[in-house]
């Protein structure tokens, strides 16, 4: 192939080395006010009383607004309206708020730092509320109520076969409990937002946004406009992970916008503003148990889970659903089930993060898996080997066929390269007095789009203008992972196009044709494979211009090096060629347009393997070596999978050892800088081997499928479990900070003594 499968560098990627990226932050317009918001202090309170009259009367203040300007609507903050069962209980600006960084009043000023002046004016009465921190906790009969009917957001419950009769039977049963922190996207880019209430009712928001259509219908609903007012542009997005979608701060700046006149207003959440007031990862608590016959067959587990979605649902719901959902996709025990429960509670909004759930139930499963092994007395990867799923194997929680899962030649390729046998085998000896070094294997996987949950939806169109170049649209946000680029290859690739004569339109409602939302892992395989539909279209569509054009049957037409032929004509018709005879000829444009859905969700799979140093007078955790085995269909850009991955291990890292928000007693946040939360570096990386199996997928464009969210869901486990292999000791609780380290090697001593 020319373009799919060649090591092809982002097409953007000079632009933003060289500071010619326009971000958010960089537009400018006439006018501009600057937002601030002012955040409660408390955790839970209901507010008495606001007074702005000091705030209003500052110099350069334009506009200031509370719960008194805001509308009744109730919503969902990364959920548009067409879902069942999501429930909406936040409003823009409410007269109660259940966080420490909820949002209590908004400020638009000529300047910035005239903003933030103002908001230490507002007056705020407050009457505190009880809050609970924990999930747990929270479902308690005699816990701290969030809302009138309780703090329970969702119970699921979904198995296959019967559990506890395979526990009741089996000769090894094991148990074993998991805990994650709450954890900052880190993206580069903070939140930002600049929005505007033109006359009319007509919205326009400028903001770095995952899902610009999703987008336009949760502002339509919450202001009650038809969503052919709400215009949203996304520009070149600095990072996200997951923290930039969804409604966050277009609201606020609207309703700022709207009371100062109509002129435009930007927002922009400082680090501490973006780790608190936005989304984290979810903190959830987990607890596995599993049965395993005498010969190491895994006859089945469960994981209950108790996840802390904050005070307001975001996508707690489907990030619980994607746990339960996944976790039925690796291991072929007959018996398996998953308990999970979702709970509100005062701290800072769970939300989606790399993985959507999978780092959390994989964790939990395969530190699982590693002690059912040695319960077993077996090597951890000949029992996961025995148990993996196969190739098209069926999938007993979503009821469909697993694809082509290679999991299984991912763990025995990966095993043989790291040399697994042998390093296991004398691992113990490489210790010393004051080091101990382990080796730790997991296997996981997350899936492609958000089929059977939601309709997949990708609309394309493709038009080749009269001078041959074409244009592609689609409503895919390029996040930072290189889809732009992806797509432009597909294009190349499939109508043999040189790149520097195709074009994309980036996401905006207004230029771009509908697309669900870049998220879900769902650009590759869903977004991929409607450019592929769209071009194959196209295909057809300049093949029959070309058989008008020869006075032939499609059929006699031949391509050739760019070119259209048939025999016994000396003519070669270029697309330019095509184009303006369409134009001049058939009186139409070449343009072509597909609304694409998958109906089908593959799994990409992987199997990681880590080794780690142990320092036993400090705790301090060093991962030494890691290689990653990943099942990707078809290398559609080996250079862009190869940055996917490594940037997912070094995210995985951050999981497993240094990152999570800290809450003191009172739910406020005590490392909300960069100064204490322990983000990971380049320092921390070990040499990593990274390998590709390739086997084609159906359903995903030449083959191929996503990597960019699988390829963290492996990493905790492996490091956890390297760790752990090192100790001879079970840590549980994220992250493995020094101090957990060390009491977990205290505690050791303790019952060995």
């Amino acid at each position: 192939m020319k373009y799919i499968g060649q090591p092809t560098p982002t097409i953007d990627a000079v632009a933003k080395a060289t500071g010619e990226a326009v971000y958010a932050d960089d537009l400018r317009f006439p006018n501009l006010l600057h937002g601030a918001v002012l955040t409660s202090p408390i955790a839970h309170a209901r507010i008495k009383s606001i007074d702005t009259s000091r705030a209003e009367a500052m110099p350069g203040v334009c506009a200031v607004v509370t719960c008194r300007d805001a509308p009744d609507t109730q919503f969902n903050r990364i959920m548009r309206w067409a879902q069942d069962g999501i429930p909406a209980t936040e409003r823009v600006l409410d007269d109660v708020v259940r966080f420490v960084g909820d949002e209590v009043a908004a400020v638009a000023a000529v300047s910035q730092a005239a903003a933030r002046r103002a908001l230490k004016e507002i007056q705020v009465e407050y009457e505190e509320l009880p809050a609970v921190f924990d999930p747990e906790e929270a479902l308690k009969e005699d816990a701290p109520k969030l809302y009138p009917e309780g703090n329970l957001l969702k119970e699921q419950i979904a198995q296959c076969g019967d559990v506890d009769r395979a526990f009741a039977a089996a000769p090894v049963v094991v148990e074993n409990q998991f805990e994650t922190a709450m954890i900052h996207h880190g993206a580069i880019e903070p939140h930002v937002c600049i929005a505007r209430w033109n006359r009319g009712d007509f919205l326009e928001v400028w903001e770095p946004q995952q899902g610009v259509h999703r987008a336009q219908i949760m502002l339509g609903k919450i202001f009650g406009l038809p969503y052919t007012k709400i215009h949203v542009h996304s520009p070149v997005i600095g990072g996200t992970f997951g923290g930039k979608d969804g409604i966050l701060l277009e609201p606020i700046a609207l309703l700022l916008s709207k009371k100062a006149g109509g002129r435009p207003v930007k927002i922009r959440y400082d680090r501490a503003e973006s780790m608190v007031s936005t989304y984290t990862r979810h903190a959830v608590r987990l607890y596995g148990k599993m049965s395993v016959a005498a010969d190491g067959t895994m006859t089945g587990f469960e994981i209950r889970s108790f996840m802390n979605a904050g005070p307001y649902c975001g996508g707690s719901i489907n990030v619980q659903s994607a746990m339960c959902g996944k976790m039925f996709k690796v291991y072929q025990a007959e018996s398996q089930r998953f308990s999970g429960r979702a709970a509100y509670t005062n701290t800072p909004v769970g939300g989606a993060m790399r993985g959507f759930g999978s780092p959390k139930v994989f964790s939990a499963l395969e530190l699982l898996v590693n002690k059912a092994a040695r319960a077993a007395g077996m090597d951890p990867v000949a029992f996961r080997a025995k148990n993996l799923v196969r190739p098209h194997g069926w999938d007993p929680g979503a009821n469909d066929t697993l694809g082509n899962a290679r999991v299984r030649d991912c763990l025995e390729r990966g095993a043989e390269r790291f040399r697994w046998k042998e390093r296991w085998a004398a691992r113990k000896s490489l210790e010393t007095e004051r080091y101990a070094y382990g080796y730790g294997v997991a296997t996981a996987l997350h899936g492609n789009g958000v089929s059977p949950f939601a309709p997949d939806i990708t609309v394309a169109e493709l038009a080749v203008h009269e001078d041959g170049s074409v244009l592609l649209r689609t409503g895919l946000t390029d996040h930072g992972a290189g889809t732009y680029t992806l797509m432009k290859q597909i294009v190349a690739q499939t109508l043999d196009i040189p790149f520097d004569e195709i074009e994309l339109t980036h996401s905006d409602t207004h230029s771009c044709p509908y697309d669900m939302g870049s998220g879900s892992s769902r650009n590759t395989w869903s977004g991929g494979a409607a450019v592929e539909a769209v071009c194959r279209q196209m295909a057809d569509a300049l093949k029959a211009t070309a058989a008008d054009m020869l006075g032939c049957g499609t059929e006699e037409v031949g391509f050739e090096d760019g070119r259209w032929y048939t025999h016994g004509d000396e003519r070669r018709l270029t697309r330019r060629d095509l184009a303006c005879h369409a134009y001049a000829v058939q009186k139409k444009k070449l343009l072509e347009t597909i609304s694409y859905c998958s109906d089908h969700n593959a799994g990409s799979y992987g199997a990681h393997f880590a080794q780690v140093r142990v320092d036993k007078e400090t705790g301090e955790v060093k991962v030494t070596d890691y290689l990653a085995v990943c099942d990707v269909g078809t290398a559609l850009n080996p250079l862009l999978l190869e940055g996917q991955i490594e940037g997912a291990i070094l995210m995985g890292m951050g999981m497993a050892l240094f990152e999570g928000l800290q809450l003191d007693e009172r739910g406020r946040p005590i490392n909300a800088h960069l100064k204490k939360y322990r983000l990971p570096r380049t320092t921390d990386l070990p040499p990593i081997a990274i390998e590709f199996v390739e086997e084609f997928e159906q359903g995903g464009p030449y083959g191929g499928k996503s990597i960019g969210e699988a390829s963290i869901v492996p990493v905790v486990p492996a490091i956890v479990g390297a760790v752990n292999d090192a100790l001879g000791v079970e840590l549980h609780q994220l992250p493995l900070t020094p101090e957990r380290v060390l009491a977990g090697l205290r505690a050791k001593k303790t019952v060995a003594g």
